[in-house]
């Protein structure tokens, strides 16, 4: 295991108590004692760490909450529901079903794409706050889990301490936007159960039943979307975080370069 996890560790105890006697023990174990020329004080451990998760979660939060942040961003982009997707792909499948596509829902699975991202571009912002309360919260016992744990062991209590909190706070915002009406005076959310329902019927007619298309299970969008904009939050934050771990042009001031200097 690299020495990241441990001055993770060692930071967070320094957050939540008052006496350093836990930090001096664990930087000693680990070669960071500052009675040793050379060495990092646990003063500039403490400001290195700070430092990166406010250089990382900013990045990362920033990027994403950018006109076509998400949209324009393959790796994190977030398309209709696989079930959706797998629909159409089957619709498509025959010349008859091809045409029905192209002229009814081509342009309205466009436009649902581009609400879907819009929704979680306006939402992401809502992540930093609750980042600093979940790191300055942590427990001991969170801390030597951390230790413990694997490279992204960090990220992974953010996540685990966090999900449930930025779900409530992004979906009002997601819903809001797919509450609004892009198409025909409809809203995402209005397409995409009209959609589903029309498809299922569809689906169980005799005739029809001969493509063997597969039914929809009918998903509250929003909670899609708020699922898909958390799961590209995170990848980005942790992308940031591995690279100023690893890049020494990622460490954009003279803490960083010091601390990560010497992992």
């Amino acid at each position: 295991m690299n020495r990241i996890p441990l001055i993770f560790f060692a930071i967070f105890c320094t957050i939540i108590f008052n006496s350093c006697e836990t930090l001096k023990q664990v930087a000693k174990d680990y070669d960071l004692d500052p009675t040793q020329t050379g060495q990092l004080t646990e003063r500039e451990v403490i400001q290195g760490l700070k430092s990166a998760l406010e250089v990382g979660t900013k990045a990362g939060v920033d990027q994403l909450a950018a006109t076509n942040g998400y949209l324009r961003d393959e790796a994190v982009k977030i398309l209709l529901p696989s079930e959706l997707q797998s629909a159409i792909a089957q619709l498509k499948s025959t010349s008859a079903g091809r045409k029905v596509y192209d002229e009814l829902i081509k342009d309205i699975e466009a436009d649902m794409v581009v609400s879907l991202n819009r929704a979680a571009e306006k939402a992401v912002i809502k992540a930093k706050p609750i980042f600093v309360d979940a790191i300055t919260s942590m427990t001991v016992q969170d801390g030597f889990d951390i230790l413990k744990g694997d490279d992204n062991a960090a990220t992974s209590y953010l996540r685990s301490k966090t999900f449930n909190q930025l779900v409530n706070a992004f979906k009002p915002d997601i819903k809001n936007v797919l509450d609004d009406p892009i198409v025909y005076n409809r809203s995402s959310e209005q397409l995409y159960s009209s959609f589903v329902k029309t498809y299922n019927e569809v689906e169980k007619n005799d005739i029809i039943n001969a493509l063997k298309l597969d039914p929809i299970n009918e998903k509250d969008l929003a909670t899609f979307v708020t699922e898909r904009a958390l799961d590209g939050m995170f990848q980005k934050v942790a992308l940031k975080e591995k690279d100023i771990r690893e890049n020494p042009s990622a460490r954009i001031n003279d803490i960083l370069k010091k601390v990560f200097a010497q992992q």
